[in-house]
């Protein structure tokens, strides 16, 4: 595997099952993982979330939190979840900021990896 996967590997992420998806093509997945990361999912969960407006946040963390599951970055995966659910049905934005917290430390992982 790419020293790219091999450090996603050993924090834990799903690089095994995720290039299994990508058919084993490893510079699809790293090609997909940097775009990812700078996906305007990101800025648009920060602005929805900044502006109270929970469906709009909903639409980005449920975005973020399927293509981390397709790349197999579980802890971003986890994250997103985590703030997907009580928005989903229209829920209120306040009261996630833990949340909001852990998953930009998810990303900011990530993001340390593809520098």
């Amino acid at each position: 595997m790419s020293a790219l996967l091999d450090a996603l590997a050993s924090r834990g992420n799903d690089a095994c099952g995720a290039l299994e998806r990508f058919l084993g093509d490893e510079a699809l997945y790293e090609t997909c993982f940097r775009r990812f990361l700078a996906d305007p999912a990101f800025a648009a969960l920060e602005a929805a979330l900044d502006s109270g407006d929970g469906a709009a946040a909903f639409e980005a963390a449920h975005t973020i939190k399927g293509v981390a599951g397709n790349l197999g970055l579980t802890e971003l995966y986890r994250a997103a979840c985590a703030l997907a659910e009580p928005l989903r049905h229209g829920g209120s934005t306040a009261g996630l900021e833990s949340r909001r917290q852990a998953l930009g430390r998810a990303k900011a992982a990530l993001d340390a990896l593809a520098d």
